[in-house]
């Protein structure tokens, strides 16, 4: 006999776990399958910036995440050498965990960083994930399973998953959504390809390259101020190192030739002994193949009642750290949508809403992944950057005056809050046009972007107040707010009102009332609940 869920989960990484709590956040079951029976020991992204942290936050799980990865005191630093035994070329300082929060606890009542950026390796936290996920009795989980096939009825999709020994199992669910990676089934069994830039080869961040797991806890012994990245460049090599655990375990990436389909241990042995620069001890764990310079994006979201999230729709380059971050985001529009459909309050509309939101954004997130990772390879490296005299100190120099410039790629607030629905048709158009710029984020209250933030009193954030569902925020005192309670009611939308009275804030959002979706971006705004009834049914897709 079958299985019967609201909503099919294939591919258990961050983005499908992500998906999996929106969905029980509002109270839909799902199933959520992997074809691995744990979660992945072997580290990938290193980064949850400032936005994730904020899903995070909404889902319970932002402050148990920032216990883990680099101790509290580690700082995030980017630092710049010629080898780690050499000479320090540039250093982009960052705070370490315990500055950051002893930075929010002092924030004042309008700023906009709620969860700082967290530098935690992905198989820390999805494995902290994971422990979450299995308290959640709307999600089954089904480890240890992979697709092999599904067909939409219309009404439903009928899946079938099968484990290591052939068994298969049939799944009916209402909603299949493919976070099953760039290797995707789903979207290849949907004719769904890829368009966008495939990378080139280049010195350095582009092409074949091999991520390698490694213990080198001698490294420290090299080094006056920690970080949590670390970069050789010299006219022999171009690598880095990055900090898992603060401990001895790090992240190495090697550029190889693209015809090396395995690692040879001997080569990267060697290029981790030329980036250190010294003869340090290591222990090499595991290794990934990968590509980097990728900026490409499906030609589609799905077909129908199938889905598609993550990697399985777009192919970031590393730089940045946007890729994970990007399939998170697609996890907090898709899983309310979803929400919607199967509780009934949601209308046509809605689902195919989905890619027209998203589908931009990774083109934008993309891209500015790219840039990036261009300018990467712009650092001058003069012959004498490894002497200790004054041609080696001018060669230094001018590296570092380039590296002084790649900011952008470690705090890119404009990217990370800035991503804008302004041309959604379940958006109430805004008035005004917003500037995106992927180094600055301008608050605002113009429907399509992030719910501008304020802390209230008590420094309680004004994020904690929103409903898992629909937030009617009233910043006008006595605003009325009745229209909009008993249209929601009629159609079964969850809302939840609440009133804020503080004047900094009604001055930020510029009306009286706004109208904040529950992957809180702002639907619509006004200073009356006239036409509440229209708006509701604009929003969700009616």
């Amino acid at each position: 006999m079958g299985l019967k869920t609201s909503v099919a989960i294939i591919g258990a990484g961050p983005v499908g776990m992500h998906l999996a709590m929106n969905l029980a956040a509002l109270g839909v079951d799902c199933l959520l399958a992997d074809r691995d029976e744990t979660t992945r020991a072997i580290p990938r992204g290193n980064t949850h910036n400032a936005r994730t942290m904020e899903h995070f936050r909404r889902l319970g799980l932002a402050a148990r995440l920032r216990d883990l990865g680099l101790p509290p005191d580690h700082p995030t630093d980017v630092a710049y050498f010629n080898t780690l035994a050499g000479q320090e070329i540039a250093r982009l300082t960052m705070p370490s965990e315990r500055e950051k929060r002893a930075a929010r606890d002092a924030a004042g009542p309008a700023d906009q960083i709620v969860e700082p950026i967290l530098r935690a390796n992905q198989m820390y936290v999805e494995a902290a994930m994971a422990r979450h996920l299995e308290t959640l009795p709307q999600v089954a989980l089904r480890r240890g399973r992979e697709l092999t096939g599904f067909a939409d009825r219309g009404s439903h999709v009928l899946a079938t998953l099968a484990d290591a020994q052939g068994r298969e199992e049939q799944v009916e669910c209402r909603y299949l959504v493919g976070c099953d990676g760039g290797n995707s089934l789903v979207r290849k069994s949907l004719g769904i390809g890829y368009a966008g830039k495939r990378p080139e080869e280049r010195a350095y961040a582009s092409g074949a390259m091999i991520s390698t797991y490694l213990h080198a806890p001698g490294v420290y012994d090299l080094i006056r101020r920690p970080a949590w990245q670390y970069w050789a460049v010299n006219p022999g090599i171009r690598g880095n190192l990055t900090s898992l655990d603060g401990r001895g375990h790090f992240l190495m990436n090697t550029k190889v030739r693209s015809e090396d389909t395995r690692p040879d241990l001997t080569t990267i042995r060697d290029y981790f002994q030329r980036v250190v620069g010294a003869a340090v001890p290591v222990e090499l764990l595991a290794h990934t193949p990968w590509t980097a310079g990728q900026a490409l994006v499906a030609d589609g979201y799905g077909r129908g009642r199938v889905l598609l999230a993550g990697d399985a729709v777009h192919l970031f380059t590393p730089t940045g750290g946007f890729g994970m971050n990007t399939g998170v985001d697609d996890a907090a529009n898709l899983g309310w949508k979803l929400a919607a459909m199967v509780q009934g309050w949601g209308g046509p509309g809605l689902v195919p809403s989905y890619e027209a939101e998203r589908r931009p954004i990774a083109f934008r997130n993309t891209g500015a992944a790219k840039r990036m990772s261009l300018e990467s390879g712009d650092v001058p490296v003069g012959p004498d950057i490894c002497d200790p005299g004054p041609a080696g100190e001018a060669d230094r120099a001018r590296a570092a005056a380039v590296i002084s410039t790649f900011g952008n790629q470690y705090a890119s607030i404009g990217v990370q809050l800035g991503a804008r629905y302004d041309h959604s048709p379940v958006i109430c158009a805004a008035s005004d046009h917003v500037a995106d710029d992927p180094e600055v984020y301008v608050p605002t209250s113009a429907p399509g972007g992030r719910a501008p933030h304020g802390w209230l009193d008590g420094h309680v954030s004004l994020f904690d107040r929103f409903g898992p569902g629909f937030t009617l925020l009233a910043l006008d005192p006595g605003a009325a707010t009745a229209a909009f309670e008993t249209a929601a009611a009629a159609r079964g939308i969850p809302l939840r009102v609440v009133t804020v009275d503080q004047p900094a804030l009604r001055d930020l959002y510029g009306c009286g009332l706004a109208l904040i979706r529950p992957d809180q971006h702002v639907a619509w705004r006004g200073n009356t609940a006239e036409g509440a009834e229209a708006v509701l049914a604009q929003v969700t897709g009616w």
